[in-house]
């Protein structure tokens, strides 16, 4: 990875710095750590460099309030987290050179990666390595079917619940009946795709076309979607479900408010988007009657106190709102740091076994102490005194299932006035 050169520089956060093995790491590196846990954090800043590197700032603001609050106390000696951010480059090969490196520093805990594309062939091989992987925003559902040993986990809940949701909310809430798919051609894209259509037919609805565009070696951002858009659109959907990223929305936008059979509609067909965390691309360079138009669904919901707490420190810290997955982030490490305090170890499989318990998961206290945001000493005292803890974050009740997935509230959304507004909120089935 070192002749892959990339350099930021972060004005508004100068804590924060990339040397040339694309590291991304707290303040100058001049800071020392008191017997420290080190823990690797993998973000694909070339899929999505806001969404990678605020998902890494929400680890950091949990490594800062856990080891100003003391650190983890494991057989009596103090240790502190210690953060090693890499890119996987929206490239599972890279996303697999990532682990070598990890493996190089004897780090065996990782964060990450962003997207689902690279959390496959990396969970493969966290097995074979007995790393343990807890990734924020990979949404994937075959990350539930591996023989994983309890070494791989998630904070995000994956696409089944959420494709679920939508097309149910969308034949039940919004009465339409025929519907549409553009997808990203890509293992993301194909399984939302799949989600999407089967339960859609499954409660009568009707899909009436379906088309995936290219994603490798594409430039999606000045991609020319027009063919791709007039396929569906000539079969008159109601809706358009698009499982699409942030990168190509505004485009897709834009270039959907060109077609003429677009136009030739009397009540447009909105989009339906399968992510949260567009807004910023939508407000920039979307087309604004489009944007008007579109639905989301996220599992990021700031009706949730827990958030509200978080959002406020975020913004405390680092001067700005924290993007989607932020908060699931932030609750990956915090969910790690407490199985490591229960276990008294950062073996792998001590903190796996650990994981659903702290967390009110599967075989987990129903009558455990609930933990809140940035209740890192409470918690930690009471699991010294061997009193059960139910951790409960910014993204909600983790409760970690025999998956390794969490339970999870998802909120449909619309763009208003610039900004987000939140419609109505679902728990996971």
């Amino acid at each position: 990875m070192s002749t892959r050169i990339l350099l930021f520089v972060f004005v508004l956060i100068g804590f924060i710095s990339i040397n040339s093995c694309e590291n991304l790491q707290e303040d100058d590196n001049t800071r020392s750590y008191k017997n420290p846990i080190k823990i690797g954090v993998v973000g694909d800043i070339t899929i999505g460099r806001d969404v990678a590197e605020n998902n890494f700032l929400g680890v950091k603001l949990a490594a800062d309030e856990i080891n100003s609050q003391g650190g983890i106390t494991i057989n009596n000696t103090t240790h502190e987290i210690e953060l090693i951010f890499k890119n996987s480059d929206g490239n599972p090969e890279v996303g697999l050179q990532v682990i070598e490196e990890f493996i190089d520093q004897n780090i065996h805990i990782i964060i990450g990666p962003t997207i689902s594309q690279v959390a496959m062939d990396m969970a493969k091989r966290c097995i074979e390595k007995n790393i343990l992987m807890i990734s924020y925003s990979s949404t994937i559902p075959d990350l539930s079917e591996l023989i994983d040993r309890n070494l791989i986990w998630r904070t995000c809940p994956s696409d089944v619940f959420s494709g679920d949701i939508m097309a149910s909310y969308t034949m039940d809430s919004l009465e339409i009946t025929k519907a549409a798919i553009l997808y990203r051609d890509d293992n993301f894209g194909r399984a939302m795709k799949d989600i999407i259509q089967y339960k859609y037919e499954s409660i009568g609805g009707e899909i009436v076309a379906v088309t995936g565009y290219p994603t490798d070696d594409t430039e999606l951002n000045l991609f020319n979607f027009s063919t791709y858009l007039n396929d569906l659109l000539i079969e008159k959907p109601g809706i358009i479900f698009s499982a699409i990223f942030e990168l190509e929305s505004g485009k897709i936008t834009q270039d959907i408010w060109a077609s003429a059979l677009y136009q030739n509609y009397e009540v447009k067909p909105p989009l339906f988007l399968v992510e949260g965390g567009f807004l910023k691309e939508l407000t920039t360079n979307g087309q604004p009657d489009v944007v008007k138009t579109i639905l989301g669904i996220s599992s990021s919901t700031s009706n949730n106190p827990n958030y509200i707490t978080f959002e406020n420190n975020y913004i405390e810290e680092y001067g700005f709102s924290p993007t989607s997955y932020t908060e699931h982030a932030y609750d990956a490490l915090y969910s790690v740091a407490y199985a490591i305090q229960k276990s008294q170890s950062t073996q792998t499989g001590n903190i796996a076994e650990n994981l659903r318990l702290v967390t009110g998961g599967t075989g987990s206290n129903e009558n455990a102490v609930k933990i809140n945001t940035n209740e890192f000493t409470i918690a930690k005292n009471l699991l010294e005194k061997n009193v059960d803890i139910n951790y409960n974050g910014p993204s909600g009740s983790i409760a970690f299932d025999e998956n390794g997935d969490p339970k999870s509230a998802f909120v449909i959304w619309e763009i208003k006035n610039g900004e987000y507004n939140e419609l109505t909120y679902i728990e996971k089935r």
